[in-house]
């Protein structure tokens, strides 16, 4: 009887507990793209960025993992972690292209079509069946995209077709993380992806690299930090609480990062930005409800759409 009050304390407690994780995981990678722009304002390279940040956070992980010795970074599963340090990789390089060039809630905001990317690649791809509410709902999420972009009224940054782009390969990222949570403790997880995004944005770097005094350093240091204790909140998100549940707290990153934009580089949001983004996390929100809705027994009442 205690053992089966417990179990539903947990059960109701994981939606509350994973959404603080994924709160958290938002207001670091804020934080973390606060310091990019700042190292990009410098004259660094975006892939200098990527490297740099990938090796520190390696670095912070290392103590972590070395606790459990060797037998700690055991693992079976070296094919989903070299899909996810890929995709990661490039979703890297791309984001870090699109937040040094062009205003960081607009950048984010792009980036939160990731989920309806997930969609469409798990119909095209996972030949999995898409019906007709969800499609619309994806056509709604990048119809903000088009609002936000405003194709033919504005010039078409390449800043925002880079953070498509990584949307595109965030979503594939996401998706492993999920199966690797599974059975992964999570600071394996984010040991092997720091590892492998250090190794593939190495090259990428080492093309364009400039010599590095005290203060590239200083920011190479909470780039790192920054970036390693985000990844650690998100996994411990997808831990605590299915993917549809706490996947929804992840957008509140684009006040943060509109309130980072605002105090220190004068950014300002106009208000057509966020229409679109209202648009793009709605349709994100009910994308997540109906798959949700759809892995659950269906009722006499309700078909699957």
């Amino acid at each position: 009887m205690v053992s089966s009050t417990n179990s539903l304390k947990t059960s109701a407690s994981a939606p509350v507990t994973g959404a603080a994780w994924m709160m958290g995981s938002a207001i670091l990678f804020a934080a973390m793209n606060g310091v990019v722009r700042v190292a990009a304002d410098l004259d660094m390279h975006p892939f200098q960025i990527a490297f740099l940040r990938s090796v520190f956070a390696l670095a912070f992980m290392l103590p972590f993992c070395m606790r459990g010795g060797v037998a700690a970074l055991k693992t079976k599963r070296w094919k989903l972690y070299l899909l996810r340090g890929g995709a990661a990789s490039t979703a890297m390089l791309f984001w870090m292209t699109a937040i040094a060039t062009m205003p960081l809630a607009e950048a984010t905001a792009i980036s939160f079509t990731a989920p309806l990317f997930a969609t469409v690649g798990s119909a095209l791809i996972l030949k999995e069946t898409v019906r007709a509410r969800r499609w619309s709902a994806i056509l709604f999420g990048f119809a903000g995209v088009m609002i936000i972009l405003r194709p033919g009224f504005q010039t078409l940054e390449p800043g925002a077709l880079a953070a498509l782009a990584a949307a595109c390969a965030m979503a594939t990222a996401a998706l492993c993380i999920k199966a690797l949570t599974n059975t992964e403790p999570a600071q394996r997880v984010v040991f092997y992806t720091s590892l492998i995004l250090t190794v593939a944005t190495f090259p990428f770097a080492f093309s364009v690299w400039t010599p590095m005094d005290m203060d590239f350093w200083g920011l190479g240091v909470a780039l790192g930090f920054f970036g390693v204790t985000a990844h650690m909140c998100l996994t411990y998100a997808f831990k605590a609480a299915d993917a549809s549940l706490v996947m929804p707290f992840d957008y509140t990153r684009l006040p943060f990062v509109a309130l980072v934009g605002w105090l220190f580089f004068a950014e300002t949001v106009a208000w057509i930005t966020w229409a679109g983004s209202a648009l793009i996390i709605g349709s994100a929100l009910y994308v997540a409800y109906r798959e949700r809705a759809l892995a659950q027994p269906t009722t006499k009442a309700e078909p699957p759409h």
